[in-house]
């Protein structure tokens, strides 16, 4: 009988500490589902955005997760009340207009963990998507970035492409290091960072990179 509570606590831990070692990347992959089955207005959504909350509003070791993550408990709180608000709007609200909301909260998020996701994407050795969107600009560049983002997140869920989305409106190091200074744009690279291909303001990025991956990237 001890033993088998002993085997149970440590399935805990596993699972606690697995979890905590994944919190960007598990909040990412639910936010990007939640945005997907939200623009399909898929009734999975629902249950989508339940998963998110569970995994924003988990409680986070404060010196472990700001070590990890280079950004800060407050900040990460910040995060939680956007969402909360996003909660409480989108009960009396299209789901187009959420979709606008979401993406701002999405958008957020990445600023939120801009450094740990550098470092993450350029250390990955697969051939990978930076898109770069925009919190701020005019009404028909926000929804071509919203529209695009959605693209992206499809795309790369389809291929099983590593991908970044960044807010180039708070973050611009890149758009300027790749000499690419419009949003939405796009820079594809291969598994040694070196650029295959950019798609910069062009409404048709989702077929022309399609095009692009399928003719120029056959068998890699």
């Amino acid at each position: 009988m001890l033993l088998k509570f002993h085997l149970v606590v440590l399935v805990v831990i596993a699972v606690s500490v697995n979890t905590y070692s994944q919190v960007f990347e598990s909040i990412e992959k639910a936010a990007a589902q939640y945005f997907i089955n939200l623009s399909n207005k898929n009734l999975d959504a629902d249950n989508d955005l339940i998963k998110l909350k569970d995994l924003l509003f988990q409680s986070y070791d404060k010196v472990e997760f700001e070590s990890k993550y280079q950004t800060s408990i407050n900040q990460f709180d910040s995060l939680k009340n956007h969402f909360n608000k996003y909660e409480t709007a989108i009960r009396n609200i299209s789901k187009d207009s959420a979709l606008v909301l979401f993406n701002q909260f999405y958008l957020h998020f990445s600023n939120l963990f801009y450094n740990y996701a550098d470092e993450k994407f350029f250390s990955s050795n697969k051939i990978k998507l930076l898109f770069f969107s925009t919190s701020m600009s005019c009404h028909c560049t926000l929804e071509m970035c919203k529209k695009q983002t959605i693209e992206i997140l499809n795309l790369a869920k389809e291929k099983n492409l590593v991908y970044w989305i960044i807010d180039s409106y708070e973050h611009n190091e890149l758009q300027i290091k790749y000499e690419t200074l419009f949003a939405p744009s796009l820079i594809l690279f291969d598994g040694n960072n070196n650029v295959l291909h950019k798609i910069e303001y062009d409404e048709n990025l989702l077929p022309k990179l399609s095009e692009f991956i399928k003719t120029k990237l056959k068998g890699e």
